[in-house]
């Protein structure tokens, strides 16, 4: 009796099930930080809306960051492929797509969730950096607008990057 190839094993159908939900939820939670920031691009009132600070509430988007364990998990895979398809172009081209979406969320998603997070959140009493914004609500809704729609083309671009991913791994040329 012969043992199964690793590619075939539970092991490796385990891993690639854990690379495929983690991309899943990462990928998944960056797009519905653009579709949050989309919507608070169009509500009438942004600051009144409890969904919005329900969502952009303080504390990372630790979904999101799911993204940075999809290469680890994909490197475990080809080592468990026995290393054959480490000289093949697909992992790289994917790895390369991974690390441009990971550079848009760090640079431009995850500062622009932050603004929004800080924006929307209840004001204080105690002066901070954004005390000048209260006094002016029109400079808070256009600074609101302005990290809404940078959260929300840099999603797109993630998004994009995500299906490109997915095609190539699933085609694997």
């Amino acid at each position: 009796m012969t043992s199964p190839s690793p590619v075939t094993s539970p092991l490796y159908d385990t891993i690639m099930a854990l690379h495929v939900l983690a991309a899943v939820v990462g990928f998944g939670a960056l797009g519905s930080t653009g579709a949050y920031a989309a919507a608070a691009r169009r509500a009438r009132d942004p600051f009144s809306s409890a969904s919005l600070r329900r969502y952009f509430g303080s504390g990372r988007n630790w979904a999101a960051r799911a993204v940075l364990v999809v290469p680890v998990l994909g490197g475990v895979l080809l080592g468990l492929g026995g290393g054959r398809d480490v000289s093949a172009a697909w992992p790289w081209i994917g790895l390369s797509i991974w690390t441009a979406a990971v550079g848009v969320a760090s640079a431009v998603l995850w500062p622009a969730e932050r603004e929004i997070q800080r924006l929307l959140a209840p004001r204080s009493a105690e002066p901070g950096p954004d005390a000048g914004l209260e006094d002016d609500p029109g400079a808070c809704r256009r600074a609101l607008l302005a990290a809404a729609r940078r959260a929300e083309l840099a999603s797109a671009a993630t998004s994009l990057a995500f299906l490109a991913a997915l095609v190539v791994m699933i085609w694997q040329p």
